[in-house]
């Protein structure tokens, strides 16, 4: 037989199963009372941190240390590095020895360091609500002690440990960054030495055959050509005079009173034969070539057996002619030095464009590896000079830093345990445990109560009921059973009290 269960069925079990409720509610939040005074207490104490800006514009004066990535990972990037130099063994050991935070542990100064690393949280924060946040450049830090005086001393001290952390590794940062720049610059310069030297030397060597030097060599080319071309023009018409000279000389006797004699009348013929040669035919013809080395050793002939005589020339004629020969002979010799000049500095010109294309590719890339150094040395220089303001910056502390904004109090009531939530998880377990428990118990009891349940059965309503009748032997058996329950709850309801004082 399945009935609808109503909530005066309910209320009815819970009136008939009323022991069940006074009992287990009161007997779990008892026990809940007491675990809640039973476990340890900790205090937390925090303080917060914020990452401030700069105090100089960032377009007068840029910091080194800065990644220029966004204010609250940047904030991150620094707590974590920052975290990284003060929780470390050794400073925390410092904190050991200045404030001892568990005198009561039986423990190391390194095991003591461990425990305040673990007992120690940073956690990013609205920097106005201190409400948690997922990103933000302001941090709490957070420390669990059991003593609210010792961790307060032991937050302050972290947070002074940040805070002299940092300006200590940004000074320290931008110092290095300097210190390296400048390193990487002095390295430059040496490199930038040894270029100059290389393209001195190349330069030295190659000078008049670099790239640059085309125009100069083409148009000293051009200007020796011309050189030569009208040295050699001024060349032969000082050996037609040279010549005529010659002729008008060996036709002059050099004595007045000596006649002229047969060599020289001889020698004036060949001079005849050698112009009307030299009209028709090349200098380097035979006949023109024959003809001037019999006349030259026609003359050196008659000058020896001039000589050999003793004749000495009185001729002013022969005189004037053989002092113009002679001026005519030096002209000749120095345009021919000229004429050798001009075709050496013609030949220079012209193997400098001819070496031109197979030294160019050197000297290209060794200018161009000097041009790309110089412009890192001036890169360089400019960001030593960023570097140095930026190391004054932070020397100063007036970068971007972490400003303490709240500083870690005493805190006044415990962290954890949380006693009122396990007070209502005791309280609300107790119910569920009291009503399921009567359910339980309910639906397993096959009792007939009532005319109620006789109706429900027998399907006929029932003439009278006879109520339970209590004799004297039930009724004492039942207040010595609630007496012995009220009697432990008591000693309880004591011992909860004897935690509570003694924790409290």
């Amino acid at each position: 037989m399945d009935a609808t269960k109503t909530l005066g069925d309910y209320t009815n079990l819970l009136r008939r199963r009323w022991r069940y409720l006074v009992t287990i509610i009161p007997a779990v939040i008892l026990v809940a009372v007491f675990i809640a005074y039973s476990l340890d207490v900790s205090y937390r104490a925090s303080g917060t941190i914020m990452l401030e800006p700069s105090s100089l514009p960032a377009n007068l004066v840029q910091s080194t240390v800065s990644g220029g990535a966004e204010i609250s990972s940047f904030a991150q990037q620094q707590l974590e590095l920052t975290r990284q130099r003060v929780m470390t063994r050794e400073n925390l050991i410092e904190i050991v020895k200045t404030i001892d935070p568990y005198p009561d542990a039986q423990l190391s100064e390194r095991g003591k360091a461990d425990q305040i690393d673990n007992d120690t949280s940073m956690m990013a924060v609205d920097p106005i609500t201190l409400e948690p946040l997922t990103t933000s450049n302001a941090f709490s830090l957070y420390y669990l002690n059991e003593d609210p005086k010792r961790a307060q001393l032991v937050a302050a001290k972290l947070l002074e440990l940040y805070l002299t952390a940092n300006r200590r590794a940004r000074a320290e940062q931008a110092k290095d960054a300097y210190t390296f720049l400048t390193t990487q610059a002095k390295e430059i310069e040496i490199s930038m030495r040894k270029m100059e030297t290389q393209l001195a030397k190349f330069r030295g060597k190659y000078g008049d055959a670099l790239p640059q030097a085309e125009t100069r060599n083409l148009a000293g080319m051009d200007r020796a050509q011309r050189e030569l071309e009208a040295t050699q023009r001024d060349i032969r018409t000082v050996e037609e005079r040279v010549s005529l000279l010659e002729l008008q000389v060996a036709e002059v006797s050099p004595s007045l009173t000596a006649a002229v004699g047969d060599w020289r009348t001889e020698m004036a013929k060949m001079r005849a034969e050698l112009a009307l040669a030299e009209q028709k035919y090349t200098p380097e013809h035979p006949d023109v070539r024959r003809l001037r080395r019999s006349i030259a050793e026609m003359a050196a002939q008659g000058a020896a057996s001039t000589k050999e005589s003793g004749e000495r020339p009185d001729n002013p004629e022969y005189l004037r002619l053989r002092s113009q020969l002679v001026g005519a002979q030096r002209e000749l010799a120095a345009l021919r030095q000229n004429a050798e000049r001009s075709r050496a500095d013609l030949m220079k010109f012209e193997g400098n464009l001819t070496t031109a294309p197979n030294v160019e590719p050197e000297y290209v890339q060794i200018v161009r590896d000097y041009e790309t150094t110089q412009k890192n040395y001036q890169n360089l220089q400019e960001k030593i000079k960023t570097a140095s303001l930026a190391m004054n910056l932070e020397s100063e502390a007036r970068g971007e830093k972490f400003t303490l904004i709240r500083a870690p109090s005493k805190p006044d009531k415990p962290f954890s345990p949380n006693r009122i939530g396990i007070l209502l998880l005791g309280a609300l377990l107790g119910v569920g445990l009291a009503i399921g428990a009567a359910v339980l118990v309910d639906a397993s009891d096959p009792t007939v109560r009532g005319a109620e349940d006789l109706t429900d059965i027998m399907d006929d309503t029932p003439i009278g009921a006879i109520p339970m009748i209590l004799n004297e032997a039930d009724r004492r058996r039942r207040w010595q059973v609630w007496g012995s329950v009220a009697a432990g709850f008591v000693c309880v309801a004591i011992l909860v009290a004897v935690r509570v004082a003694t924790a409290s």
